[in-house]
């Protein structure tokens, strides 16, 4: 059991130091010791400025309308059990400031993920009360 939810990748740009791990890596499919990672990166790309997005999926299921230069989207749907070992994964690769956010599509409409610090740590993200009440 999982939830039904958009991974969203949010301002990934890929530090220029591991741009050619990161596409030798979205180019093979797969992370040593990290088998769980290979639906996210048969998915992924690298688009030419270096933000990571994904490639459109061929159900037309996307939550946004692909990109009509590229054909990439900046969210895919699915039940992704493996968010956590992605973000893991990422954190050592992206620049300050990149998220992933996840957004149930279930009744809930819970939102969570993490952000990265571009320096190799990660941390939660979760919605939560801002200013006061009007």
């Amino acid at each position: 059991m999982g939830y039904e939810s958009s991974l969203h990748l949010i301002d990934i740009k890929v530090k220029r130091q591991s741009v050619p791990v990161v596409r030798r890596i979205l180019k093979s499919g797969r992370v040593r010791g990290m088998p769980d990672l290979q639906f996210f990166l048969e998915r992924a790309i690298l688009d030419t400025e270096g933000f990571l997005r994904f490639k459109a999926s061929d159900d037309d299921l996307d939550p946004y309308v692909p990109d009509e230069m590229d054909g990439t989207v900046p969210a895919l749907s699915g039940k992704w059990y493996e968010c956590e070992s992605i973000a893991k994964w990422l954190r050592q690769h992206s620049e300050k400031g990149g998220q992933i956010v996840l957004h149930s599509i279930e009744a809930d409409g819970e939102a969570w993920g993490w952000e990265f610090d571009g320096e190799g740590k990660m941390r939660a993200l979760k919605l939560r009360p801002l200013g006061k009440w009007e």
